[in-house]
């Protein structure tokens, strides 16, 4: 037998079934709302490959050394990233056949924020901020340059050698996608950016 409900009954069946999945949204949202903000408000951060022909300066003793940067973006400057470090996870070195494998160490490493001695180790990013990759000094090997270098430490790259690198910028608040970068030297030198630049390759790449 069929029971016609009346009009009342109906909307109070909507009005409990709205009820109810009003209830399970609030439940989500107390549970993974931080998650949600982070997603349509929270900082859009990328870090991106900063000059691949580096920058020619001079130490105190009158030595050239060249400095590679990277550049940390935050795409959303209303929603500042908080504490952020740029990490190097990842290392990957030649074998004797060429190919590049995984000498990851134990635990990723900050690298140095450009000129650390006058930048707070945890960064606060509103807008781009400047990281160090490495450098090389005239007559030595191209140094990648972490705050802490532990004694397992392989980023370098001698004369005739490549590395590549899995870099990511990590926030409170959010994190880039990894950037992997290769760095290749055949062990010349010249003053001179375009030049360097085809003795010492650093770019992004896949």
């Amino acid at each position: 037998m069929c029971v016609k409900m009346t009009t009342y009954e109906i909307w109070s069946l909507i009005i409990q079934g709205l009820l109810g999945i009003g209830t399970l949204l609030l439940a989500v949202l107390a549970i993974w709302g931080g998650l949600f903000r982070s997603w349509w408000s929270g900082p859009k951060l990328k870090v991106l490959l900063h000059n691949p022909l580096g920058e020619l300066m001079n130490l105190n003793d009158g030595r050239p050394v060249r400095h590679y940067h990277l550049r940390v973006v935050n795409g959303r400057k209303w929603a500042p990233a908080n504490n952020v470090r740029v990490l190097l996870t990842k290392i990957f070195q030649p074998t004797e056949d060429g190919r590049l494998v995984d000498r990851s160490f134990s635990g990723p490493l900050q690298l140095t924020w450009q000129f650390p001695q006058f930048h707070a180790q945890y960064s606060f990013i509103g807008t781009d901020d400047i990281s160090d990759l490495g450098c090389i000094i005239k007559g030595d090997r191209f140094v990648i340059t972490p705050y802490i270098t532990p004694n397992n430490f392989t980023g370098f790259v001698s004369p005739n050698q490549r590395i590549k690198l899995e870099v990511v910028a990590v926030a409170d608040n959010g994190q880039s996608d990894p950037i992997l970068i290769e760095i290749t030297w055949d062990g010349a030198w010249n003053d001179d950016n375009e030049e360097m630049g085809r003795h010492l390759v650093v770019k992004e790449v896949e």
